[in-house]
């Protein structure tokens, strides 16, 4: 057991290096972040999180869930980033904040929570199919973690938009 518990921690750390990486290619001032407190704490914070893969070593569990949800937010920045790292973040904000201007702040919202409810739908369906004592519930309570983030980070980012718009159109 000692052994999977290192492996977790290592693949823990290595997925926080994987989502911060995956930032980084994408918006390397953090403009485009959906996450304010990585915003506000910067490229130090960011690199602080690495220690969180550590946290298999106080439950492998919890591991699990990081690294699962880590994984998934690396894959997503690096599957959308290739729009902002070719048009860089000036141009890619730009575009966000055109497109802001021609629709509302509820559709917004309500796409980024949709999203998020599509990937939390199969989430919790196999967590109740594994239960707590299967690996496949702490996967997927990984899954679960990582849609939470996308409806509360991308409903933040979306708002942060609109005021952002509001403000250059005042």
């Amino acid at each position: 057991m000692a052994m999977f518990t290192h492996l977790v921690v290592v693949l823990g750390v290595a997925a926080r290096g994987a989502d911060i990486l995956s930032t980084r290619l994408v918006t390397p001032t953090l403009a485009l972040e959906g996450n304010a407190l990585m915003r506000q704490l910067g490229w130090r914070g960011a690199w602080a999180t690495l220690a969180l893969g550590l946290i298999g070593y106080w439950s492998v569990q919890l591991g699990v869930m990081l690294m699962t949800a880590s994984l998934l937010v690396a894959g997503s920045n690096l599957g959308r980033g290739w729009f902002a790292r070719f048009l860089g973040e000036d141009e890619t904000e730009r575009v966000m904040l055109a497109a802001v201007r021609r629709g509302t702040l509820r559709v917004a919202v309500s796409f980024v929570c949709a999203a998020a409810a599509c990937i939390a739908a199969p989430a919790a369906l196999l967590m109740w199919l594994s239960g707590p004592t299967q690996w496949g519930f702490y996967f997927g309570a990984g899954i679960l973690t990582y849609a939470l983030a996308i409806a509360i980070h991308g409903s933040s980012a979306v708002c942060r938009l609109f005021r952002k718009a509001a403000l250059v159109a005042a």
